[in-house]
């Protein structure tokens, strides 16, 4: 134990001496040209819950396994098109363990550019554009808390539904007093699916759950007023097929997701409330005898207000619902298999603060009064029987920018 909390000092300590070097040289950053631009950010997360364990090993002791570092260049070639990526490490429990990867590189070309219209395509690994925050999800300055919603923004499908690699055709249009954009992606998705291949099917697993070439996600958005209200309509079809090996128990079947997400916001001076809502039709299909074909619905949801005491400190409060089918609301048919009833439901309280210590200096903290376990990582927690049903997370992170 001792030489866990060594070690995770030791990295804690390194990776804010490496920000620190970054924030010195952010006048580098200011000096490029116009057309060049060069970003980036460090997050740092401690967790600490009373049972279970979220990004590492938090039950009952502290955990620093939730690091974000990431650098992000942008260059206009002209004035149709353009260039952007980004490079991320992220570590997030076993999850996601030092993982140095590229969040997103692609080219943009305009089509269409005008006072009333815009429109474009952009080719290459290209964030989804699900809901209000998954675009932005690495970058804690542009989300309202620490864990996202986990009702809609669950941190164990993440690399599956953050980016696809492909095209997108995206556009603007000036309605009325508001703007309606689109954004309709198709490409392939990510095969980092190790923790939803263990939430499907446990211990019983022996082969590969790969994505196929076909994945697409869109979204309409109409938003008035520079924002201040926003109402959005997601959509995503993805499907992973199961690769078994000679000896495995399961056969070649394939598991096809296809949710809906409703988005709506209001952004005021002061107040601000924000809701979205997850309806989605999932086919288990020809893993064979051990596995029987199901069909459930999965039905989420949250609320979320917060609120702006000065320019530099805001509060929020959110309930989140998630339910893994909407005919077992209650988790009864996990416990037809021997697992505990909690893993098929969660629903959170959540209660946090916000500090903007500097334009690039972020800390915050949170608390969470959770009932059920539906959305903690298999990863972390290789042992459902050992889940408890109720249970805090207490989390505080520290972000900087430039």
């Amino acid at each position: 134990m001792m030489s866990n909390i060594v070690r995770q000092s030791f990295f804690t300590v390194n990776a804010s001496m490496f920000l620190l070097s970054i924030l010195n040289c952010s006048a580098f950053a200011m000096e490029l040209t116009d057309n060049l631009q060069l970003h980036g950010f460090l997050t740092q997360g401690a967790f600490y819950t009373t049972d279970n364990n979220y990004n590492g090993k938090s039950d009952d002791k502290v955990s620093f396994d939730q690091t974000e570092v990431g650098a992000n260049i942008f260059w206009q070639l002209n004035d149709r098109i353009d260039f952007s990526a980004q490079a991320l490490y992220r570590r997030a429990g076993k999850v996601e363990n030092s993982d140095l990867r590229t969040d997103y590189a692609m080219m943009s070309v305009n089509l269409l550019s005008n006072d009333t219209s815009h429109s474009g395509i952009r080719l290459g690994r290209i964030k989804n554009p699900i809901g209000l925050y998954n675009e932005t999800r690495d970058v804690a300055f542009t989300t309202p808390s620490i864990l996202l919603p986990q009702s809609v923004y669950l941190e164990r499908s993440r690399s599956l539904l953050l980016s696809s690699d492909g095209g997108q055709f995206f556009g603007s249009y000036q309605l009325g007093n508001g703007w309606l954009t689109f954004k309709m992606n198709y490409g392939k998705a990510h095969n980092d699916n190790d923790e939803i291949k263990k939430v499907m099917f446990g211990n019983l697993a022996q082969g590969d759950l790969e994505a196929d070439d076909k994945m697409f996600s869109g979204q309409v958005k109409y938003s008035l007023d520079n924002d201040k209200y926003i109402l959005a309509l997601s959509y995503v079809d993805v499907t992973l097929d199961y690769k078994p090996t000679s000896t495995d128990i399961l056969a070649s079947g394939t598991a096809k997701f296809s949710p809906y997400m409703l988005s709506a916001q209001y952004n005021g001076e002061k107040w601000g409330f924000t809701s979205e809502y997850y309806y989605s039709k999932n086919e288990f299909e020809n893993f064979g005898f051990i596995f029987p074909d199901s069909y459930p619905v999965t039905e989420n949801w949250y609320l979320q207000g917060t609120y702006r005491f000065t320019p530099k400190w805001q509060g929020i409060v959110r309930y989140d619902v998630n339910i893994l089918d909407k005919d077992d609301r209650n988790g009864k048919n996990f416990e037809s298999f021997g697992l505990p009833a909690h893993l098929g439901f969660t629903k959170d309280w959540m209660f946090g603060l916000r500090w903007d210590i500097t334009p690039t200096v972020m800390l915050r903290g949170e608390y969470h009064y959770i009932d059920g376990t539906s959305w903690l990582s298999s990863a972390d927690n290789p042992d459902r029987q050992e889940t408890e049903r109720y249970w805090d997370l207490f989390a505080l992170q520290l972000s900087f920018r430039f």
